[in-house]
């Protein structure tokens, strides 16, 4: 299993299905979004240790998942982050879904839509063919604007 690291400090990653934590553990992520269908079982259990968030949606170029859950995981994710966390995002084949999640918690930190969808396909090659995706990216403004959260564009840098 590969893990593609997104931002330049390591703070943000995609993947296909996770399967196995021994490929995570020694990138330091403690957070993980998994929005394929079926839960993993790989994560630890250790209290206090990890953060799992399911969120399955399809890949579909036709709907896309809730706006309002996406905003809310991208804010998550972006805070955690800016904490010093560090998150992956992963679906079947870690192509569409996760680069979604990943594109919008990179606004979430301040990175306009066009730059994310760039660093995305440029970090993990073949990511965010779903052109509606892309299109969401780069259009979506949401209730915080394009800008995000101010100050943090160098996150990713």
């Amino acid at each position: 299993m590969d893990l593609y690291q997104i931002d330049d400090e390591g703070r943000l990653f995609m993947s296909a299905d996770l399967r196995d934590w021994s490929h995570v553990q020694p990138h330091g992520i403690d957070v993980v979004i998994d929005v394929d269908g079926g839960l993993d079982t790989c994560i630890p259990t250790i209290s206090n240790h990890c953060l799992y968030v399911y969120f399955p949606f399809d890949d579909d170029d036709q709907q896309l998942p809730s706006p309002t859950k996406l905003r809310a995981i991208a804010q998550m994710g972006a805070s955690l982050i800016e904490d010093g966390h560090r998150v992956l995002a992963h679906c079947g084949m870690g192509y569409n879904r996760s680069g979604l999640i990943a594109g919008m918690i990179l606004k979430a930190l301040g990175v306009p839509g066009v730059t994310a969808v760039a660093r995305i396909r440029d970090r993990r090659p073949g990511a965010l063919f779903n052109d509606r995706f892309a299109d969401y990216l780069i259009n979506e403004v949401g209730r915080t604007g394009e800008a995000g959260r101010a100050g943090a564009a160098g996150q990713a840098g």
